[in-house]
């Protein structure tokens, strides 16, 4: 039996990992609802846990690759919650700087645990050794994906 080429094995990696993300996503969306919480505010607020000093609406945007609107309105949403803080820039009350509270910090905790039970189920099949491989592997990826990311923009091809 040939062995399939790169485009195929390439093309089957992208399903599957189209299908995990959705199947996972849904599974976590519903184990954070009743903290009141999405994948999206997670994640945003679990970017926020990498960036003490806080970053711009623009910043997170570019970050999760969704636009301004959009980071706003997920900003609102926290801040109402307490979870964040928004500082307008003395120099530019166009720029607002985001950081994570404490109470924010304590809900990512709420928000991992909540999750466990579920990422314990989609990768029970898994022993230590092969989740370290899978979790060296995505980093893999998203670090070339980020690079190409920055690397067009500098390029200006946004």
């Amino acid at each position: 039996m040939a062995r399939p080429q790169r485009p195929q094995q390439q093309g089957a990696m992208v399903r599957e990992l189209a299908i995990v993300h959705q199947l996972m996503t849904t599974r976590l969306n519903r184990a954070l609802r009743p903290l009141g919480l999405t994948m999206t505010h997670t994640s945003l607020l679990l970017h926020l846990t990498g960036h003490p000093d806080g970053c711009t609406i623009g910043e997170i945007a570019d970050a999760m690759e969704v636009n301004q609107p959009a980071v706003s309105k997920t900003v609102r949403t926290l801040a109402d919650r307490g979870a964040v803080s928004v500082h307008l820039d003395p120099a530019d009350a166009r720029r607002r700087t985001i950081r994570l509270t404490a109470d924010g910090g304590a809900l990512i905790g709420q928000a991992m645990q909540a999750m466990h039970p579920e990422a314990t189920l989609g990768l029970a099949d898994l022993d230590d050794e092969r989740l370290a491989t899978l979790i060296d592997l995505l980093r893999t990826v998203r670090i070339r994906l980020d690079g190409a990311r920055h690397q067009a923009r500098s390029l200006g091809d946004r």
